[in-house]
């Protein structure tokens, strides 16, 4: 049987090969497609929710490369100017989809407008911002809330599912690993 020595050497050698791992799983996190709306879909919200769009938006991190995919019944999805969006106006969309499964591409940093076809759907809340972040911008609250409409203004609503599964990995690194490494540094 073979006896692995405990050195402080190869302690550190152990800990550097671990870093090397998280960093090169980090590196392979590449773009993500985002059901729009998660279960619910893309569909006119409840009477009591016509933030639902506005919140799910919120929780969540957009970066250039990745796709949005609304899944809708009946309806449509349109891509359109600030002004188009805040007025449920289509009559000069960017692009429009009525195929009941779209896929956005995010192709650029800044914001997205998306409304439903139908105007009532659109009045209704079934309307969306999307902030696409630039690569390593951190997400801060610099949008001028005030020029929003009520049910559109960004809330601090607790973190969807896709939101919590989108923790940067950087993030966690320290968390778990200094721990880890300190045992092994002191043994």
């Amino acid at each position: 049987m073979m006896m692995i020595l405990r050195s402080p050497c190869n302690n550190l050698m152990i800990m550097l090969c671990i870093c090397a791992l998280v960093v090169a799983s980090m590196a392979a996190e590449g773009p993500r497609v985002f059901k729009v709306g998660d279960e619910f879909g893309w569909r006119v919200p409840l009477q009591n929710d016509s933030a639902l769009y506005s919140h799910w938006a919120s929780s969540n991190r957009f970066h250039i490369g990745d796709s949005l995919s609304f899944v809708y019944d009946k309806d449509s999805v349109m891509e359109v100017d600030k002004w188009g969006f805040y007025h449920c106006n289509g009559s000069d969309p960017i692009t429009a989809f009525d195929n009941g499964n779209s896929t956005f591409d995010l192709d650029r940093p800044g914001l997205f407008y998306f409304i439903s076809g139908s105007n009532q759907h659109c009045t209704s809340g079934q309307r969306l911002i999307v902030e696409v972040m630039h690569i390593h911008q951190h997400h801060d609250d610099h949008h001028d809330n005030a020029s929003m409409p009520p049910s559109m203004s960004p809330l601090s609503a607790s973190p969807s599912a896709s939101a919590a599964s989108s923790l940067s990995t950087a993030s966690l690194f320290p968390a778990f690993l200094l721990p880890l490494f300190l045992t092994i540094v002191h043994s």
